[in-house]
């Protein structure tokens, strides 16, 4: 599997992906995945760029940003702070800053993602920022047009992982972690060969009581 960043991280999140039962908001069932709490969430988010509301260096919002084989990596996304994955055949991916129809409370932008093939998405890296001795919540709306979206909050095999379970409308999906596995890498991608689109938005990356 490819990615744009570095081959480690989207081999290990293929793979956890493959080992996860689908759910639009419970968790894996995996020895890493603790139970997402309703109470005693942290009120600091410490996700970068959370509600894709500042677009990417050179990349004007409403402007799409592509990557495909032979171009350099990594590849930012339009927005700032996430960058672009593919699947091992180096499909087209593209993605783009657009008005905000998120439920609830929101900003002014989402980004709009097209996935040539499967594993297209965007992640970002958050080592240095979380604890790794800590367990966090990892949440986000989702809007599938076509395809099938996953979600990982870590590169390890066997982390937990959600995925969506309805096209045309907006969704949540949330993983949580315990000691067992280490909050790294929040993933966002396509899981259908065939490719797919996908609004995201509101994104929360918050420290939870560890519940093994």
């Amino acid at each position: 599997m490819t990615t744009t960043r570095s081959f480690k991280p989207l081999l290990t999140l293929a793979a956890a992906a493959a080992l996860a039962s689908a759910s639009s908001v419970a968790v894996a069932q995996s020895s890493a995945a603790s139970q997402c709490p309703g109470f005693s969430i942290s009120p600091t988010n410490v996700a970068v760029n959370p509600g894709f509301e500042l677009p990417a260096a050179n990349v004007p919002a409403g402007e799409s940003t592509c990557w495909q084989n032979g171009m350099a990596l990594p590849a930012n996304s339009a927005a700032a702070g996430w960058l672009m994955h593919t699947s091992n055949d180096g499909a087209r991916v593209c993605s783009r800053l657009v008005d905000s129809t998120t439920p609830g409370p929101n900003g002014r932008r989402m980004l709009a993602f097209r996935a040539g093939g499967n594993e297209g998405g965007i992640y970002q890296d958050v080592r240095g920022i979380v604890d790794p001795a800590r367990a966090y919540m990892f949440s986000a709306w989702v809007f599938v047009r076509s395809g099938k979206v996953a979600m990982s909050g870590t590169g390890s095999v066997g982390g937990p992982s959600s995925f969506t379970t309805k096209i045309g409308e907006w969704e949540q999906l949330r993983v949580c972690t315990n000691s067992r596995a280490v909050t790294d890498i929040l993933s966002i991608y396509n899981q259908d060969a065939g490719g797919g689109t996908f609004y995201v938005d509101r994104i929360e990356l918050r420290e939870i009581p560890i519940v093994e």
